[in-house]
């Protein structure tokens, strides 16, 4: 028992040093939440409600430790990505190399880009 005991600690300690930030990726993401902060008087709200309905049908598709599904605003396809020390989620393409795809936040992916008609907001949750 008292073997038990010591082996318990180091056996919790090694099973939750397995898991990292791609294991807990894997997998679908959809839109939780999206947030606009445009100016309203250059755009009409009809106009937002659009953006904010198609939007909303963004998802992040993690394939594995190096490869993401990406289907948003001007990106649709697989992409290279990493993932750095404080969760950012960086991703390549051909054009401007390096972007920031978000950050991991517990279970949630917050996104921000600037788009031509403002700052757009979108939280993406894991889909199970």
């Amino acid at each position: 028992m008292k073997l038990l005991v010591k082996i318990l600690p180091l056996l919790l300690i090694f099973i939750l040093s397995c898991t990292s930030k791609s294991d807990t990726i894997h997998g679908r993401w959809i839109v939780e939440n999206v947030n606009f902060d445009f100016d309203e008087r250059r755009n009409t709200p009809e106009m937002i409600s659009q953006i904010g309905k198609e939007e909303s049908k963004d998802e992040l598709i993690f394939k594995n430790d190096s490869v993401v599904y990406i289907k948003m605003l001007n990106y649709n396809g697989d992409y290279q990505y990493t993932i750095n020390e404080i969760s950012e989620i960086n991703f390549k393409d051909d054009i401007s190399d390096i972007n920031k795809l978000g950050v991991l936040k517990g279970n949630k992916i917050y996104s921000e880009q600037n788009t031509p008609i403002g700052k757009m907001k979108v939280v993406f949750v894991k889909e199970f």
